[in-house]
């Protein structure tokens, strides 16, 4: 059976990666919108500061691009990044990652600053999982918010720390104190309530035992 598996690599991009990065990358950080493109990647890639991913398909025995990042190292060794893509609609958070582990440990950087559009929610949840970036605050460029996003070193390895650690025990709640229970009815009668009044006694009257009739005048006693 012949080998298909993938194999990745990363390179710096050459200026004649233009042609191909435009017509397979689908979406990027800086244009996030399906409407928009970037118009080029020659001045980028002139000054190297673009890494390129791609995969090799071993069936057609060809490289293809999955990816790209654009940063660039500054003087305080703080990296810039300044856009990232991926193939197809909705960026891959699996080569996003992977490109900024890259990019971080070639050039070891102390810090990191990525500015991601406001209304970009996809972006903004990748960034927000990776360990190490947080919001530093917001600015506005015609016609869009931009919130700006730090990375740190320490903050990275803090996160992951704190990934790691255990999750606290849940304290148990104190249980309310239940309801009195209702009486409950044995043969039709509710044991515990007060026994029911029955008035008078059967055959007498109220007030106590029924007085004996006196007998009629002239009716012979019997003898004993």
């Amino acid at each position: 059976m012949e080998d298909v598996r993938l194999a990745y690599r990363v390179r710096t991009a050459e200026v004649t990666d233009d042609k191909a990065l435009k017509a397979a990358i689908g979406t990027t950080l800086a244009h996030p919108e399906h409407e928009g493109h970037r118009e080029s990647y020659r001045g980028a890639a002139s000054r190297g500061d673009i890494l390129i991913l791609e995969r090799y398909d071993r069936q057609a025995h060809e490289w293809h691009v999955a990816g790209f990042i654009e940063c660039h190292m500054r003087v305080d060794d703080n990296l810039s990044i300044r856009d990232v893509g991926t193939t197809g609609d909705e960026p891959q958070t699996g080569v996003v990652r992977y490109l900024l582990d890259q990019a971080f440990n070639s050039f070891q950087p102390v810090g990191a600053q990525v500015k991601i559009r406001r209304d970009a929610r996809v972006w903004l949840d990748i960034f927000g999982s990776i360990a190490g970036f947080y919001v530093e605050g917001e600015e506005y460029r015609r016609p869009h918010y931009w919130t700006i996003w730090r990375w740190s070193r320490e903050r990275a390895q803090e996160d992951e720390r704190a990934a790691r650690r255990p999750a606290p025990p849940q304290q148990q709640q104190p249980q309310r104190p239940l309801p009195p229970r209702p009486p409950s009815v044995t043969g039709g009668r509710q044991t515990g309530a007060p026994p029911r009044s029955t008035g008078a006694p059967r055959g007498g009257r109220p007030g106590g035992p029924r007085p004996s009739r006196p007998r009629p005048p002239g009716r012979p006693t019997p003898s004993s």
